[in-house]
């Protein structure tokens, strides 16, 4: 009788403990390892994103800040990755917060991730989820650092990198993107990042441009892109690196996916052809390659919120609506005389809100239905919801907004505040930052324009035209 007294005993209080077990954990999916294969491969398909995004910048940039560029985008992966573990992961994509702001430390330092599951990925770990979105998190600010070429310091920069995904990325992502955050509740539709990766990073590409100050000889010389190869290069690892960062937003292997990546292929290649068209009918060049490849990332940036919302054949839309956007936004800022130097307001910034508008205009109940992530489907106008715009220009004001005045604050806590002088010298500046900065140059076989040996001189950057 005591045994089985004991026994019953037992067996209740282990009854007590799975049901406690169950109601303080939210229910989720058993985790399906085709998912997470896909998204571990997308963590790698996005990770090849950054160097591409050097490569990129570097082409773009002049010979003399070509080594600081690719240094700058990998360092500025670094520390977002630190930050994105010790913290940046639990604020963003904390389940447990009450808060509809930003998320909690439940999960800093990347504890309770190896055995949990986010609600917004329920069939993957929680830790593959966070190192997925790690990798988005580290490329946003890459793309602002183009802004300031050639007159940033990189320590400051790295600094400002730190505090602003703290201050900036991560409570926006919570916003946007976590099951409690307070646009994610209003059925805003971003499904890769065009508000809280590229209108975050256009925003504060402006603000870093306008208050650092034009370069010390805008105006008097043209600046040259000094290896179109470059570009190129870093053109194709940034495309095929954006079908993980969009066809892996699906958060699993599903058909919601597939069609992620290929509205994505169809806005990069109409961007391209479209931007090197007006290219040649309006500046009056020939068929140029880097126009070509800017209008691919054109292409790509608009169709990154609406490539899980629209069928495949949106992408033609979102392609050449961005690349002529975004083209006539270059023409914008030089006629506003803001020094941005690689153009990431008018790629980045422009491309990613005129797509989420596009986003409440086009998108599907179609698609939305199909695998759908946690929250209520939605659609756009064409579905005659007509409240998905003003959705959409709302979360492009709050965003776009929060990113600008507190880049604005960060610069002036780092410049005035604590002394982190954020610009070169002009003299620094003249001498480019390969040698001032990272003492090291994108080709040391050359010095000054010539060989050491005498024997052959390169082509003087200011001959050439733009």
């Amino acid at each position: 009788m005591a045994s089985t007294l004991r026994s019953t005993i037992l067996a209740l209080i282990c009854l007590a403990s799975v049901y406690a077990q169950n109601t303080s954990t939210p229910a989720v999916d058993p985790i399906n390892s085709g998912d997470q294969s896909w998204i571990l491969v997308s963590c790698a398909l996005v990770f090849i994103m950054v160097p591409g995004l050097g490569l990129f910048y570097s082409g773009l940039a002049e010979t003399k800040n070509s080594m600081s560029m690719l240094l700058s985008v990998l360092a500025v992966f670094a520390v977002v990755t630190i930050q994105w573990s010790l913290f940046g992961y639990s604020l963003a994509f904390s389940d447990t917060s009450a808060s509809s702001f930003i998320g909690d430390m439940r999960y800093a330092a990347l504890l309770n991730t190896m055995d949990t599951q986010n609600a917004m990925a329920s069939t993957i770990s929680a830790s593959l989820f966070s190192m997925y979105q790690m990798m988005f998190a580290a490329i946003t600010p890459g793309l602002f650092v183009g802004a300031t070429a050639g007159r940033m310091k990189l320590v400051p920069t790295l600094i400002l990198v730190f505090l602003w995904t703290t201050i900036v990325y991560d409570p926006v992502t919570y916003w946007v993107w976590s099951s409690n955050g307070w646009l994610h509740n209003k059925n805003v539709m971003d499904y890769a990042g065009g508000s809280v990766v590229h209108v975050s990073s256009g925003a504060a590409a402006f603000v870093l441009a306008y208050r650092l100050g034009k370069r010390c000889d805008y105006g008097s010389r043209p600046y040259v892109n000094h290896n179109p190869t470059f570009v190129y290069l870093g053109t194709a690892l940034l495309w095929f690196g954006w079908m993980g960062f969009n066809g892996g937003s699906s958060v699993a292997a599903n058909s919601r996916g597939v069609n992620a990546a290929y509205a994505s292929n169809l806005a990069a290649s109409t961007g391209g052809l479209v931007w090197m068209v007006l290219d040649n009918a309006v500046n009056k060049k020939r068929l140029s390659a880097i126009g070509f490849c800017t209008g691919v990332i054109a292409g790509l940036a608009t169709i990154t919120p609406g490539s899980g919302f629209v069928q495949p054949g949106f992408g033609i839309v979102f392609g050449f609506l961005g690349s002529v956007c975004c083209f006539y936004s270059i023409k914008a800022m030089h006629y506003l005389q803001v020094d941005d130097s690689l153009d990431v307001t008018a790629v980045h910034g422009v491309g990613g809100a005129l797509g989420m508008v596009l986003t409440g205009i086009f998108a599907q109940f179609s698609v939305t239905n199909a695998n759908a992530t946690p929250g209520t489907a939605t659609a756009g106008w064409v579905e005659g919801v007509w409240i998905q715009v003003p959705i959409q220009l709302a979360a492009i004001a709050a965003i776009g907004a929060w990113s600008a005045v507190w880049t604005a604050l960060i610069m002036f806590a780092l410049d005035s505040v604590l002394g982190f002088k954020l610009r070169v010298s002009n003299e620094d500046e003249m001498l480019g930052l390969d040698m001032v900065e990272v003492g090291e140059h994108a080709y040391p076989f050359v010095e000054d324009g010539t060989l050491k040996n005498g024997s052959y001189k390169s082509v003087s950057v200011s001959t050439l035209p733009v």
